[in-house]
């Protein structure tokens, strides 16, 4: 099983990916987006914000998704840009492997996190 984070970065008013603040509810959509596709139902869940001092609670601030095969990939590389496309204002999500390896995706390109997904779960599977 291969454990991954996703941070979605909104843009802002100037174009900048991860300079707008995300709400939870829009974590929440793309988990819901997420898991209904059949390959990953199950394996998308809310990480909490860490409270900042004085804080109470802060919210949701990524989504662990754990991967344990090449269809769970699949499924993951194709589903994110489509729901990046179908989002209101412009966003990319960035993925992170335990080993802190990352990538950014936006809604018009997923090779990248396909070709690192695809390598970390081969080397996740290696000896």
């Amino acid at each position: 099983m291969l454990d991954v984070t996703l941070r979605l970065l909104t843009d802002d008013a100037t174009g900048q990916a991860g300079n707008a603040p995300t709400t939870d509810e829009d974590l929440s959509l793309l988990r819901r987006g997420l898991v209904a596709e059949p390959e990953l139902r199950g394996r998308v869940s809310l990480l909490p914000r860490v409270p900042e001092k004085g804080q109470m609670g802060s919210g949701i601030e990524l989504l662990a998704i754990a991967i344990s095969s090449s269809g769970a990939v699949t499924a993951l590389v194709r589903s994110l840009p489509a729901l990046l496309k179908a989002r209101r204002a412009a966003a990319t999500v960035e993925l992170t492997l335990p080993d802190g390896r990352s990538v950014k995706v936006t809604a018009d390109s997923a090779d990248d996190a396909r070709t690192l997904l695809d390598t970390a779960l081969r080397d996740h599977r290696q000896p």
